[in-house]
């Protein structure tokens, strides 16, 4: 475990690991990444400074995934041209990147190794292409788990919509948002390098849960582990 600088008040999280592997992989505390999403007011500068707080505590390496070109999926379900859903998500996550880095600074966890990214930046590894293909073939292959993305991405995109419901072609296209991250959710060691690894959100989701739960095609590695941690108060 990490030491803080002793002026700071340690934050207090609860915390709810999926299943008892992920129980074992959080505890050794190698390496948290943190999904952190455009246009959610969850994840204010003071959220943010508290969350990594805690989590430098916790873990050698803290790292912050934005998902900047996946965010563009949702607006051009919306039916905005691809040109505008690129600036609108570029700026957004522009604004939360900025916000991140100066959470980070906050928090004062100088012993803990650190790390921003767009999901841009890491896209494009062979790794996670990899990883990518084979969550687009399980949404392919199997109703059950393609059906499992589409109702968390219906939801999003009712509250767009006035309560209007989406159609199939606004569902599919939404959903290449939640596909996007989903080698994040099986195997962030391929992707970004390290041992083993706790991907840490605020809520549970039905599609991640079926995933950790071994209920879907997807092959999720046994150094990864989810978290789902919310403020204690």
């Amino acid at each position: 475990m990490t030491n803080t600088n002793p002026s700071t008040v340690m934050p207090t999280f609860t915390t709810e690991p999926l299943t008892e592997n992920c129980r074992d992989v959080c505890a050794r505390g190698e390496h948290a990444l943190v999904g952190v999403s455009p246009g959610n007011s969850y994840f204010s500068e003071e959220r943010l400074t508290e969350l990594f707080r805690w989590a430098g505590s916790l873990f050698r390496r803290v790292d912050v995934m934005i998902p900047d070109s996946a965010q563009r999926h949702t607006w051009l379900a919306l039916g905005y041209t691809p040109g505008r859903s690129h600036r609108k998500s570029h700026n957004e996550s522009s604004r939360i990147f900025n916000r991140v880095n100066r959470a980070w600074q906050a928090a004062e966890v100088p012993d803990v190794e650190f790390g921003a990214y767009r999901l841009s930046q890491i896209e494009e590894r062979p790794n996670y292409q990899e990883l990518l293909r084979e969550s687009e073939k399980a949404l392919a292959d199997d109703p059950e788990t393609r059906e499992s993305y589409y109702r968390v991405v219906r939801k999003v995109l009712r509250n767009h919509l006035a309560g209007a419901e989406p159609t199939e072609e606004q569902a599919a296209e939404a959903a290449r948002y939640l596909i996007a991250e989903t080698p994040f959710l099986i195997n962030t060691p391929r992707v970004m390098g390290v041992t083993s690894s706790t991907a840490i959100y605020q809520h549970r989701l039905e599609f991640i849960d079926r995933i950790y739960a071994g209920q879907t095609p997807l092959r999720r590695d046994d150094q990864q582990a989810f978290l789902v941690t919310r403020p204690a108060s």
